[in-house]
């Protein structure tokens, strides 16, 4: 329905939307595994701080039943996380970004991601990582310049973490065995995010602070060398157009 909007009645083609830059698919796919990586980060940091405790160890591989539906649920997951992404950071983030500028855009569709995943009475950690989740695959797609990336990052994140540890993905069990580790949570809900999952500790909240920091960091110094790159030629052409013909 999304596309189709963009595409009939605002009548503007899809590499608007972050549809655009060469190999989508190997784009995506570097997105899933950093997705993967860095949900796996998080939880072994609630680990480490002894919000987790270990029940057992790779308990789907014992089932075929659970293997196929775990293949499935990436699949699911490849269509639910990337419809998110498409509609908040491709069609959202650049139809606001064209009627404001791009720093209310970011807040504006964090505000609106967030607000669609409330839910009555949840803690206020679970409301302020819902918004980080989001300033955080703005701020990726901005920087890239497409949603392929970023679409990939939310799919591998939510399935690693539906299927990997028996813990709830923002609240919902999946109910399968653990594909790596079982694990069950022991200590504070600010810690282990308590009904909501590891998105729900303040170490997630962490994770996400911490690497926009990282990012906007890389964009800081990757200007900066393209400025020194760039200063020769412009003290060469200068000096060129400053003697006399």
């Amino acid at each position: 329905a999304v596309l189709a909007w963009v595409r009939l009645v605002e009548r503007r083609p899809l590499r608007t939307i972050g549809f655009v830059g060469p190999q989508p698919l190997k784009t995506f796919l570097g997105g899933v595994g950093i997705g993967i990586a860095t949900i796996a980060l998080v939880v072994f940091a609630i680990w480490a701080a002894g919000g987790l405790q270990v029940a057992g160890v790779g308990a789907a591989w014992r089932s075929q039943s659970a293997l196929m539906q775990i293949g499935l649920l990436l699949l699911s997951f490849v269509v639910q996380a990337s419809t998110e992404e498409i509609i908040f950071r491709g069609w959202l983030l650049s139809l606001l970004a064209r009627k404001s500028n791009v720093a209310v855009a970011v807040l504006l569709v964090s505000l609106v991601f967030t607000f669609l995943h409330y839910s009555p009475h949840q803690a206020p950690l679970i409301t302020l990582v819902s918004f980080l989740f989001s300033a955080f695959a703005c701020q990726w797609a901005l920087q890239r310049g497409n949603i392929w990336g970023v679409m990939g990052w939310h799919t591998g994140w939510n399935w690693l973490l539906a299927v990997g540890f028996e813990l709830p993905v923002t609240g919902i069990d999946a109910h399968l065995p653990a594909l790596l580790v079982a694990l069950r949570p022991q200590g504070s809900d600010a810690l282990t995010g308590g009904a909501e999952g590891p998105e729900g500790s303040f170490l997630c909240s962490a994770f996400f602070i911490a690497a926009m920091a990282w990012m906007a960091w890389r964009q800081r110094r990757a200007a900066r060398e393209l400025h020194r790159s760039r200063a020769p030629l412009l003290a060469v052409s200068s000096q060129e157009s400053s003697r006399p013909n």
